[in-house]
């Protein structure tokens, strides 16, 4: 029996979310504020593995949710309220192995308490763990939308499904590893739920007292700005042009693509910035025409919008390789 504490995890997580090792009561853990950031990982041998987790959101709403899946096969999900589960492998062999953060609400406290995913263990029953092999990294910085909420519902948490909006879809299609930076509510004016402040001080920290080590992704999307359309055009550009430079000082060697959201909100605005800074524009003039709620996609929404994005994807990632550029 392998057992994986905190500081085991992180090489299995740390490409493909922006996790770090924290105590929560006094406990190591690994932590992110980040819904869709995942463990993705090779079992060798190994019989079945079993997920420890703290159910760290509010007592007062929803359990937290994580999703898993093995061999890129049906995700399930579980809540965090069970506390441990186990994940049945078919056989001895290899098997790739992804768990992911699934599901909390606004009133969790993620920025300024401790109310983020916390995994506290691993086990994995007669076999060991291995990082999963590289492919092609993309950082997807958002709101809501990116971080996969209102999927299959109305309901916090038990209906947000990172694992197939439209990050997910175009992530499974183009067989990327990718890491989100994104949350409820939030702009580059407008602050995000939780506690959560705008989009220019959430990009370099994981909470009020956790700066996160930036990754180098190969890509970096850019969808952020429709929670701005209640503040006027004369705020907006100088905070999105703002926020478009900041990506490119944390990120100087990724390629940076700017997307208009869903809704157009700001489109034109969003379009001159990124022609501004030289950016690609992704147009999703059309893309999504089915939502929960008129602004989220709704799973129809979310697999349309993912093979519209995996298609406009695919010829900037052909210089990618093995998550290598050629």
């Amino acid at each position: 029996m392998a057992i994986y504490h905190a500081k085991d995890l992180l090489p299995l997580a740390q490409r493909t979310g922006r996790w770090v090792v924290r105590k929560i009561n006094n406990q190591p853990v690994l932590y992110t504020t980040n819904l869709g950031s995942t463990i993705k990982m090779v079992s060798k041998a190994a019989q079945e593995v079993q997920v420890t987790v703290l159910d760290n959101g509010s007592p007062q709403v929803a359990s937290q949710f994580y999703a898993y899946r093995v061999d890129q096969g049906a995700w399930q999900r579980v809540a965090a309220a069970k506390g441990t589960w186990k994940i049945s492998l078919p056989d001895c062999q290899s098997h790739l192995i992804e768990v992911m953060t699934a599901g909390n609400t606004d009133l969790d406290p993620v920025w300024t308490g401790q109310a983020g995913f916390a995994i506290v263990v691993i086990t994995s029953k007669a076999g060991a763990l291995h990082p999963a092999p590289l492919q092609p990294l993309v950082d997807f910085i958002g709101d809501s939308i990116t971080a996969g909420c209102w999927v299959a519902g109305r309901h916090a948490s038990v209906d947000y499904r990172p694992e197939s909006n439209y990050v997910g879809i175009a992530s499974d299609r183009l067989g990327i590893d990718s890491v989100r930076i994104a949350y409820s509510a939030g702009g580059v004016l407008r602050p995000a739920t939780g506690g959560v402040p705008v989009a220019s001080q959430f990009l370099p920290k994981i909470d009020r007292t956790v700066r996160w080590a930036a990754n180098q992704p190969d890509i970096v999307v850019i969808n952020i700005g429709v929670n701005d359309r209640r503040y006027p055009t004369d705020q907006f550009v100088p905070a999105y042009d703002h926020f478009i430079s900041l990506v490119e000082s944390i990120f100087p060697e990724s390629l940076i693509l700017i997307m208009a959201p869903f809704s157009q909100t700001f489109r034109t605005e969003i379009i001159r910035c990124a022609h501004r800074h030289h950016l690609p524009v992704i147009d999703t003039m059309d893309w999504c025409t089915s939502f929960t709620d008129g602004l989220h996609p709704d799973q129809i929404g979310a697999q349309t919008a993912g093979q519209q994005l995996a298609e406009t994807l695919a010829p900037f990632l052909k210089q990618f390789k093995g998550g290598k550029r050629q």
